[in-house]
């Protein structure tokens, strides 16, 4: 049997028989004892039954009284006339017998009659079956529901493949149950139409005597309880779906009941309690059940102390009518003691003439929400940090699709814009072309404006560029640009946002880098110049060392000792030079490497330039040049080393000389500044040298005339050390040069240095 679920009615049909279990034992006529039957089912008994029964009733009545009569009654007088008393009660008796009879058939005709109107008007299915399961008649309901007509749900294969295989079965022991019962039996089965459709009937199975003096007939009344069940089917899904999002979203609710219908909804009375949906245990912690039934209470269990007085205050509120609705953020301790954090909204609901007929609210576990409200803003900061220090800022354009000219219609940017591009608030509220026109430099404005105007009216989704604007507070700025295009599902552009970055510092570090580089690339070359030099310079004297030397030794030239002492004097002579070279390049390494140390010493100039002077005399007779000098009187001592001043006017004066052909003059002069500092001044009239000669003439390793073949020679350290050891003293040097019209060298001493006038 199916699981289908069979119910009794507990009303009385008026139409259905007695059972025959209630048949008296030993009974051969197969017919319901009189005695046992209801009053309201004697119509359902054959006529002619009920009339002999009456009769002979009614005549043993009569012999009875007849007999008792004559047994009492002596007068015959009285005994006939209470016999004709008699004969008229039984006459009588049997006219209301035949009367009764008369009556149940009117009822069964009428009673027939009301289901053969049934059977039109219902709206319902009516089936009438009889006990051997053969259809006798169905109405338009059920052939419209099943698709098939009366005479085709007359076939037994068609009325049996109407339900399912299980169902049948269950179907047929209703059915058999019902026709030997008082009561109705309902029963839900699956009905299957013709098309295939399965519709949910709700059946009702009731005898019914349809005809007098036959068996009674099985009338099967059916309602098509589909839609309501899928309904329900619906209801109960939605009722499912709506927890699983109270427990997705954290949610539940509750709402007021008050404690009786005599108390108006109303939560100023405090005669009633909160009554809370099942999630409050997957919010607090706590079953429905356990949670307190008044507000006040809630906070006190539930509210984080310090939020307590706050939500006590919130209740008050709205328990005293102060708005129809309320909304609070709170912190709330979970049972199992970790912090929470609670949005709960309350509203009441009023009818048309204002009277409160719900109040209802929710709690909603908003914890994660604020966390991730919490990284969203460190995740802000850290952008707006990371934007300030790249020196980013951002804009957007929102485009207006309806606009006739089809411009940007709303613009923003981000609020560190004027202050990272040191720009006025109005500055940055301008639109593409005002901003080209006012903002950007005007030797940028045009390429960067077409570049742009491109992108906007081309297929390009983004582009890049650089260029410099005129800003108001940091003067000029290099600003590289960077804009994307953002389009709809039709294609159209709806938005164009971009980003610009200052990248002034990063132009000026690529220039110091290339600079540096450059730097660095001369220097190298420089030091292989060097090289390349001091392999000659080396060479030079070396390889007169050498030579002489071995001459010397060898006696080449017999006996010859004038000749081999001149020899000498040009070994020792070539020796000097060497240990010169030699000194210059570790004077140079210890001063790049900040060795050196100053032995400060009351040092008289013009003395020492003297000394200098006589060093390099024998090259200036050679070379056939003129020393003049000119020294200011009572010139004053000056405090330095003399070793490092010596060795500053001796670098200078020999450059000097050896760059000045014959018959040029060279002029030494020295005077005390107007500042106080001592000033020191070498002029020559020699071959002089170009700006671009000029520009690396103090750094290591660098000489004007860079070739291994040039006329002069020399280690190219002279004034690299020179200029370094006026560094060390406080001082500077300062040079001129035009060529063919010889170089100035000025040499300046600080004043802290000179001593008083006339001192020493």
């Amino acid at each position: 049997m199916s699981g289908s679920k069979i119910e009794l009615q507990t009303e009385q049909s008026l139409t259905c028989p007695q059972s025959p279990a209630a048949e008296p034992q030993g009974s051969g006529t197969g017919a319901p004892a009189a005695a046992n039957l209801p009053l309201s089912a004697i119509w359902t008994l054959p006529p002619q039954g009920i009339l002999f029964r009456w009769l002979a009733f009614v005549a043993l009545i009569a012999i009875v009284g007849i007999v008792a009569t004559m047994a009492v009654v002596d007068d015959a007088m009285e005994l006939r006339f209470l016999a004709t008393g008699i004969v008229a009660m039984t006459v009588l008796a049997g006219f209301a017998v035949l009367q009764l009879v008369k009556t149940n058939a009117k009822t069964i005709a009428a009673q027939r009659q009301l289901v053969d109107a049934g059977f039109e008007t219902a709206d319902a299915i009516v089936i009438l079956r009889n006990q051997q399961g053969r259809l006798l008649q169905a109405n338009a309901v059920a052939e419209r529901v099943s698709g098939f007509s009366a005479k085709e749900l007359a076939q037994t294969d068609i009325w049996r493949s109407r339900f399912l295989p299980g169902d049948l079965e269950a179907e047929q022991v209703v059915e058999a149950q019902a026709l030997h019962r008082t009561r109705p039996i309902f029963r839900e089965a699956t009905w299957i139409a013709r098309s295939g459709d399965r519709r949910m009937i709700r059946w009702s199975n009731v005898a019914l005597q349809y005809e007098v003096g036959t068996a009674p007939v099985l009338l099967k009344i059916g309602l098509d309880i589909t839609d309501l069940r899928r309904h329900e089917m619906s209801l109960l899904r939605n009722e499912t779906y709506l927890r699983l999002a109270h427990r997705m979203a954290k949610l539940c609710h509750w709402h007021w009941r008050p404690d009786g219908t005599e108390y108006d909804i109303d939560p100023a009375s405090r005669r009633g309690r909160y009554i809370y949906s099942d999630e409050v245990r997957d919010i607090f912690g706590y079953t429905a059940g356990e949670m307190p039934s008044d507000g006040h209470d809630y906070a006190r269990l539930i509210a984080h102390p310090d939020d307590q007085a706050m939500l006590h205050a919130r209740y008050d509120e709205f328990r005293l009518g102060e708005g129809d609705s309320y909304s609070v953020e709170y912190r709330a301790v979970h049972r199992e003691g970790h912090v929470l954090y609670i949005r709960e909204t309350g509203e009441r609901m009023r009818d048309d003439n204002g009277h409160v007929i719900q109040i209802a609210g929710t709690f909603q576990d908003v914890t994660d929400l604020r966390a991730s409200e919490r990284r969203l803003q460190r995740a802000e900061g850290d952008l707006r940090r990371s934007l300030r220090m790249s020196g980013l800022c951002h804009w957007s354009w929102q485009l207006s699709l309806d606009s006739v000219d089809g411009l940007p219609g709303v613009y923003s940017s981000s609020g560190e814009t004027a202050d990272l591009l040191g720009l006025a608030p109005e500055d940055v509220a301008l639109n593409d072309f005002d901003w080209h026109e006012k903002v950007v430099h005007p030797e940028d404005a045009r390429a960067s404006w077409e570049r742009y105007d491109t992108f906007l009216r081309g297929p390009e989704m983004g582009f890049s560029q650089e260029y410099r604007i005129l800003s108001r507070y940091r003067g000029i700025r290099y600003i590289r640009s960077i804009c994307e295009k953002t389009v709809d599902a039709q294609g159209r552009v709806i938005e164009i946002a971009g980003a610009l970055q200052d990248i002034t510092e990063l132009r000026q570090r690529e220039l110091e880098l290339i600079k540096a580089k450059n730097a660095a690339e001369i220097a190298n070359r420089s030091k292989t110049e060097f090289l390349a030099n001091m392999s000659h310079e080396l060479r030079t004297p070396l390889n007169a060392v050498i030579g002489f030397s071995q001459v010397i030794r060898d006696q080449l030239f017999g006996d010859a000792p004038d000749r081999y002492s001149a020899y000498a004097g040009d070994v020792y002579k070539s020796g000097q030079l060497l240990l010169q070279l030699i000194g210059d390049v570790l004077d140079m390494s210890k001063l790049e490497a900040g060795k050196v140390e100053l032995f400060e010493e009351a040092v008289d100039v013009p003395a020492i330039a003297e000394d200098c002077l006589r060093m390099v005399q024998s090259r200036a007779d050679e070379g056939k040049v003129h020393i003049e000098r000119n020294w200011q009187r009572d010139l004053p001592m000056l405090q330095a080393d003399a070793r490092a001043v010596a060795q500053i006017l001796l670098n200078v004066l020999s450059n000097a000389v050896k760059f000045s052909p014959p018959d040029r003059i060279v002029y030494l002069t020295g005077r005390l500044g107007d500042s106080g500092d001592l000033v020191v001044v070498i002029r020559d009239t020699g071959i002089g040298m170009s700006k671009e000669a000029m520009q690396n003439l103090f750094s290591a390793f660098h000489q004007a005339d860079a070739t291994i073949s040039r006329r002069y020679g020399g280690t190219g350290l002279g004034l690299a050390i020179t200029k370094r050891l006026m560094e060390l003293h406080g001082g500077s040097i300062d040079l001129s040069s035009e060529p063919g019209q010889g170089t100035r060298v000025i040499l300046r001493f600080p004043q802290a240095r000179v001593g008083p006038r006339g001192c020493g």
